[in-house]
């Protein structure tokens, strides 16, 4: 696979799990609900980002991602399980990149085979 084929997935994904503008725009200190806090209905959810990282994955990757576990920390997204190839993981970290609310994704629990 090429990189230009690379970097225009890699855009697509991005923008598949952006929550609208309208909704962006309302986001104010201490009278609506932090980004890492909404779950997947709007809703306020103590673990709302994980769920809907989860919900993004499932929704825009195959099913071997059935193994992964999506946990959060604040803004930081935490993936822990078995991939199949190190482009899977580069799909996953940008899926999950494209999450409102997310700023960090920390992929240290993650086990990839060996590419050579």
């Amino acid at each position: 696979m090429n990189s230009s084929a690379v970097a225009a997935t890699s855009e697509q994904l991005y923008e598949a799990c952006q929550l609208s503008d309208v909704r962006a725009g309302q986001w104010r200190w201490f009278s609506s609900i932090p980004p890492e806090r909404i779950g997947l209905h709007g809703e306020f959810d103590y673990h709302g980002l994980s769920k809907r990282v989860s919900h993004c994955l499932s929704s825009h990757i195959d099913s071997t991602l059935k193994r992964l576990k999506v946990r959060q920390r604040g803004r930081v997204v935490m993936l822990s399980g078995r991939l199949g190839s190190p482009y899977q993981l580069h799909q996953v970290v940008t899926l999950a990149l494209s999450v409102d609310g997310v700023d960090e994704v920390d992929t240290r629990g993650i086990a990839v085979p060996d590419a050579g």
